[in-house]
Formats: C-alpha cells, sequence, structure tokens
C-alpha cells in the first residue's frame, strides 16, 4: 500500500533538502550502484569466491584416483667389475661397462571402496562450497544495504538536527523579545538558550555520526561515496505473501543456505566415517608393466626385455589399531557436526518466524509513526500559538519541538528498518537476490 502523501510532506522535504545539501559535481550513487561496487571490492565475498575455486578441484583430484596411473623410470649408471680366478670358464679381469634402462608401469584401480567415497564426498564439498558462494553474496546484499540505509538515516539525522537548532534559535530570539518587554520571567530565557547549546552538540554529533557511518560502507565498497539517492515517498509497505510466518518456516527449511550447507556438512562427515572404516577393505588394482635394459659384465653386453600384466590384490592385515581409531574419531567429528546441524536448524525457524514478524511489525509501526508525525506537527503548532497568546511558556513551545523532531526522526529510520526487515526475510528463506535490490531502487530519489 502507499502511505497519505498529506502526512508525509515534512519528510519528503527532507529528503529534498539532503538531496540539496549533498549536491556536487559527483553523481548519487542508488542502492544497486552501491552493491555492484561492493561486489567487485568486498574482501568477504573475494575470500568466498577463493574458497569455492579451491573446494571446486577437489572432485577431479578425487576422480584421477580412479583413472589409469602410469609412470616411466630411466636409468643410467657406469660400472666397473673386478673379479679374479674364472667365472663360468671366463678368466677374472677388470671390465667398465654402461647399464640403461628403462621400466613403463601402469596401474588402474577395480576396487578401491576409499577411492568411491572420497568421490563422493567431493562431490558433497563442491555442492556445499556453491551455497557457501551464494550465501556470501546474500550476506553482501545485506550487510551492503543494512550500511546504505544507515549513511542515510545519519543524513536524515543531521538534517532534523539542523531544523531544529534553527526552530531553537527563533525561540530563543523571542524568548528573549519576549524578555525585554516582560513578558515572560528571564528564566525562561535561561531555558531556551541552554536548549540550543545542547542543539548545537547535538548536530556536532550528528555529523560525527554521518562520517562514521560512510567509514563503514567505505570498508564494504573499497571507496567513499558522498551522494547516495534518499528514500522518497514512493516507498510501499507490502505485507508478506502469504500471510502465515509458518509457511516461510517451511520456505526456510527447505532453502536457507546456511542450513543447506550444514545439511551438506553433515552428508560429508557422515561419508568420513565409511571412508575410514573402508581402509579395512582389501583392494585390486590391474598392473601392468614394460622394461627394456642394456648392461654388460664378463660375458660381454646383453639386453633384455620384460612384459608383466596381472592383478594386485592388498588385504590390509595390521596398522597398529591405526583405522579404528580414525574410524572412532570420525563418528565423533560427525557427531559434532550432528548437533552443529541441529542448531542450525532450530535457529533457522526461530529466524523465519522473527523475520516475518518484524516485517508486519515494521508495516504498523511506519504507519503508527507517520499519524503520530502528523499529530505531533499539529501539537506543535497549537503551542506555538499558545505561547504567542501568553498561555504557554517557551519551555512548553521548546518540548514540542524535541517532541516533533523525534517523532520525524523515529518515522524516517522505521521506514528503513521496515525494508531491511524485508530483505532479511528473503535471507532467511534463501530467496534473497539482487533483483530486490532492484525493486528497492525504484523507490529511491
Amino acid at each position: 500500500m502507499h502511505l497519505n502523501p498529506a502526512i508525509l510532506f515534512i519528510p519528503v522535504f527532507l529528503l529534498t533538502s539532503l538531496c540539496a545539501t549533498a549536491s556536487g559535481p559527483t553523481a548519487a550513487k542508488s542502492l544497486l550502484d552501491i552493491y555492484l561496487m561492493a561486489k567487485q571490492h568486498d574482501i568477504d565475498v573475494q575470500i568466498a569466491e577463493s574458497k569455492y575455486n579451491t573446494q571446486i578441484l577437489i572432485r577431479p583430484i578425487a576422480r584421477a584416483n580412479l583413472l589409469p596411473h602410469a609412470s616411466i623410470t630411466a636409468q643410467t649408471s657406469d660400472n666397473r667389475l673386478e673379479s679374479d680366478g674364472q667365472t663360468f670358464g671366463i678368466p677374472g679381469r677388470t671390465v667398465d661397462f654402461n647399464s640403461h634402462g628403462y621400466k613403463l608401469n601402469v596401474r588402474q584401480a577395480l576396487y578401491h571402496r576409499d577411492f568411491y567415497v572420497q568421490l563422493r564426498q567431493a562431490k558433497n564439498s563442491v555442492a556445499k562450497a556453491k551455497i557457501d558462494l551464494d550465501a556470501a553474496h546474500q550476506a553482501l546484499i545485506m550487510r551492503t544495504a543494512s550500511a546504505y540505509f544507515d549513511v542515510l538515516a545519519a543524513q536524515d539525522i543531521v538534517t532534523l538536527r539542523e531544523f531544529e537548532k534553527k526552530a531553537i534559535k527563533r525561540q530563543l530570539q523571542q524568548a528573549k523579545e519576549h524578555f525585554e518587554v516582560g513578558l515572560i520571567a528571564i528564566t525562561d530565557v535561561h531555558e531556551a538558550q541552554a536548549s540550543y547549546d545542547l542543539a548545537v552538540v547535538e548536530e556536532i554529533e550528528a555529523v560525527n555520526a554521518l562520517e562514521i557511518s560512510k567509514d563503514a560502507l567505505e570498508v564494504i565498497v573499497a571507496q567513499r561515496p558522498n551522494r547516495l539517492h534518499p528514500l522518497s515517498d514512493r516507498m510501499e509497505l507490502v505485507t508478506p505473501a502469504p500471510n502465515d510466518p509458518e509457511d516461510w518456516v517451511a520456505k526456510a527449511l527447505q532453502q536457507n543456505l546456511v542450513l543447506l550447507s550444514s545439511e551438506y556438512s553433515n552428508k560429508i562427515a557422515q561419508q568420513e566415517i565409511k571412508l575410514q572404516r573402508s581402509r579395512h577393505l582389501p583392494t585390486l588394482d590391474l598392473v601392468a608393466s614394460y622394461s627394456d635394459e642394456d648392461t654388460g659384465g664378463l660375458s660381454g653386453a646383453r639386453s633384455t626385455e620384460d612384459t608383466l600384466i596381472g592383478l594386485q590384490l592388498n588385504i590390509p592385515i595390521a596398522e597398529g589399531g591405526r583405522t579404528y581409531y580414525t574410524t572412532r574419531q570420525a563418528r565423533h567429528k560427525a557427531a559434532v557436526v550432528q548437533n552443529e546441524h541441529e542448531k542450525v536448524r532450530r535457529t533457522t525457524i526461530r529466524d523465519a518466524r522473527d523475520t516475518y514478524l518484524n516485517v508486519i511489525s515494521a508495516i504498523s509501526r511506519v504507519k503508527a509513526l507517520a499519524t503520530a508525525l502528523e499529530s505531533t506537527e499539529a501539537a506543535t503548532r497549537a503551542t506555538e500559538a499558545e505561547f504567542q497568546a501568553g498561555t504557554r511558556t517557551s519551555v512548553d513551545v521548546l518540548l514540542a519541538v524535541q517532541e516533533t523532531f523525534l517523532a520525524k526522526r523515529n518515522y524516517l529510520r522505521a521506514r528503513y528498518d521496515y525494508l531491511l526487515n524485508t530483505l532479511r526475510l528473503k535471507q532467511a528463506t534463501g530467496t534473497l537476490s539482487v533483483d530486490d535490490l532492484a525493486k528497492i531502487d525504484d523507490w529511491l530519489n
């Protein structure tokens, strides 16, 4: 639904003021612009992509165990043979000769239970890595949006503090004028002066907070964007569909990326048990070799060739209990992963339900604060009129002004919180994408 434009004239005016105060030669950046910058420069995403590129190589490495292995060894050596007496009727003497040759070995695994387990384990590792990379991109979307809206909120506060200071300054001048003609006591002037001094301090603090929020955004995008598109009054308050938290919980249990990654971790841990247990099992290989060697000796030069092909069976008998203990260790590690998976599952259920309720609450809060803002503005105008008539003090006016600007700040912040909660709900269900940022961009000026 659209908010009533009649109650948004002050927020729209504030947003227009923000654009004016931020004017300059540098083009303003939209939320999508900032995300695309972050995608290129964010360290966390770069780390996630490097991890993914590392993990996808696990599968071809594991598959290599099932493919033929071949090697060639070659050797050459100079020899000196000294002998006395006779060998097979040949008198002893000193002979210098060279021995050289090569050997080709080929091995093809026929049955290695551990190789097949490793291959399935590798497939799950690659699938998990892809999910982790997607989760990193979704986390970047959230961090970018949060930092972007923090800057906008800080800009809002700076602008509000400037207007508040000007309003209090006008009230201070009026208080001094009324005191000079004897309409109010000096106490009211002191109260107005104290409020003005405090407004100056709060404006300084707001400017400092704005710079800090820009620093946080700079960490993500590696640049310091000075101008951002503010949120307009075109923003819609959309109730999540389906309008039932349990439907969102069910979707999260199927699609939440952190939960899916945890499920793959659980599968990998269970396969690790099978891998360690398979060390007990025999292995069968097809082996073949061919060798060619030339050598010499007392009987003269000779050349030999040897060809071999056959099956090689290896039956493990004893390794000092190594396989037994590594299997037990894998079981304990799998139990840890299983408990962690259950913890993630419960957290996923809670987050999906809570984020849904937060969206519903944020919608009601924005509407209520819009009404409260209209009421406080009307109350402030009435208080100022009564002050002019002499039935209210300057302190009453100052309090009314402060309540009005507090209502404005809360209203503007509530709109950002609503948008962030809608993004968090999609992240909880694994459906958050760049398209969601593009939709928010349509609501920016």
